[in-house]
């Protein structure tokens, strides 16, 4: 039995016990405090730091792709390193770059790994070897290190906050030349460098008829295949111009820029789907779909003759695109023809209503070599676009089935370059590289 004695013994040692686990508790708001401040500062430090980082690689890649520019365009070393310094204090000099602008001194300028701005070329992107030498150094690496930026609970830690990026620009691979709105034809050329063997504002036969001697080759008749397209339908269509035409694409390599042909005549196609462009419609095609040009005025029928050259007087006999541009500017409401051509007074040769379109006439025409080839289906080489004003509208007759057009200057297309620098010919940008081995780009 407890005897009253040890009852009270024990009850008294109940508050003495609780003082000892308020002790615990207090030892565990501290460390939660210190957990608490330390997660506040990752929080805070640590987006202002990454906030800072992307910033800094933002002007640094700005800075790159300026000076690979400039060195593209003949710049000295001094004078692509001048024009990318010059970039970055336009950019630091914006209201939201003010904390990168206090800690980086563009005056201090050298090429030791210790330095806060530093420039690198080049031949190659990768791999990436410094030269002195500038003649084929096309790259250009610029860094900058070792930028401090402003502390806020870091500084319980003393933790120093420091951002470092690097970029690396220079010349992509040639460009393929795409293109959206090609009509299946292909005027002959005979030269690689533009404009081709032609002359500008001249005129052109962009395809020829029945009986008359072909370049290609015996069953062509200056047709070509535009990527998947194939067949009467896909003739007509593109023709026609529709905005859904399939994109395509000539690679510029020597070896690999080529264009199929389309063997066959393919009269009906080819005069309903360009013929919508002068406000004729025949066939499967509609005014919605297949709108005519605002204008429509042509000058007396060009001929061609046997060897599939066009008439001395085509010159005198054609609606020139310059008129065309005249008569489109000043509202006219007659056509500007020289001489005593006269356009027939009935047609509606000027109609600027929708669904009438601007420009329908002109249009982007593949460049090929053309001589040499075989019977049936070839592969042309490909020298370029030109864009071409439809001088008058096509007969639907096998003979008379011949498309003649004014040269007006070469087209420019679009396309996405390789990530692989190589030397090959053609048309270029100045693109971003990866720097190897590194966490700044």
């Amino acid at each position: 039995m407890l005897t009253i004695n040890k009852v009270f013994k024990k009850v008294k040692g109940k508050p003495y016990q609780s003082k000892r686990q308020g002790g615990n508790v207090l030892v565990l708001f501290v460390i939660s405090l210190l957990a608490l401040i330390t997660l506040a500062s990752l929080a805070l430090d640590g987006g202002h730091l990454l906030l800072n980082k992307g910033r800094l690689q933002n002007l640094v890649d700005a800075a790159a792709l300026h000076a690979a520019k400039e060195l593209d365009l003949g710049a000295t070393r001094a004078q692509a390193e001048t024009a990318a310094i010059n970039l970055l204090q336009i950019n630091l000099a914006h209201a939201d770059q003010q904390e990168l602008s206090r800690a980086i001194d563009l005056a201090d300028i050298d090429d030791s790994s210790t330095a806060v701005l530093s420039f690198e070329y080049s031949v190659l992107a990768d791999e990436f070897i410094p030269v002195s030498d500038l003649i084929d150094a096309r790259f250009v690496k610029i860094s900058l290190r070792q930028v401090s930026l402003d502390n806020f609970l870091a500084n319980v830690f003393s933790f120093n906050k420091q951002v470092s990026a690097t970029a690396l620009a220079g010349p992509s691979t040639a460009i393929e030349n795409c293109f959206t709105n090609l009509v299946p034809m292909a005027v002959c050329g005979t030269g690689t460098e533009s404009p081709f063997g032609l002359v500008h504002n001249n005129l052109y036969v962009m395809k020829i008829g029945s009986d008359t001697e072909s370049a290609i080759g015996a069953g062509n008749f200056q047709l070509i295949r535009l990527e998947s397209n194939s067949g009467a339908a896909d003739i007509r269509t593109a023709m026609a111009g529709e905005d859904n035409i399939t994109k395509t694409c000539f690679d510029t390599s020597p070896d690999n820029a080529s264009v199929p042909t389309e063997p066959g005549n393919t009269v009906g196609p080819v005069a309903q789907g360009l013929n919508t462009r002068m406000g004729k419609w025949n066939g499967p095609v509609n005014s919605t779909d297949h709108p005519r040009d605002e204008n429509i005025c042509q000058g007396l029928k060009i001929e061609i003759e046997e060897d599939g050259s066009l008439e001395a007087a085509a010159l005198t006999k054609a609606y020139r695109a310059a008129s065309y541009i005249t008569d489109n500017t000043n509202n006219a409401t007659s056509c500007t023809i020289d001489g005593d051509l006269a356009v027939n007074p009935q047609e509606p040769n000027f109609s600027r209503v929708s669904p009438a379109s601007p420009d329908r006439r002109v249009m982007n025409v593949v460049i090929s070599q053309c001589d040499g080839e075989t019977n049936g289906a070839n592969n042309l080489d490909f020298l370029g676009v030109g864009c071409f004003f439809l001088t008058q509208d096509v007969e639907n007759k096998g003979q008379e089935s011949y498309v003649v057009g004014e040269f007006l200057y070469d087209c420019s297309g679009g396309g996405d370059p390789s990530l692989d620098p190589v030397d090959s010919p053609g048309p270029y940008e100045m693109v971003l590289y990866h720097v190897p081995g590194s966490t700044d780009s």
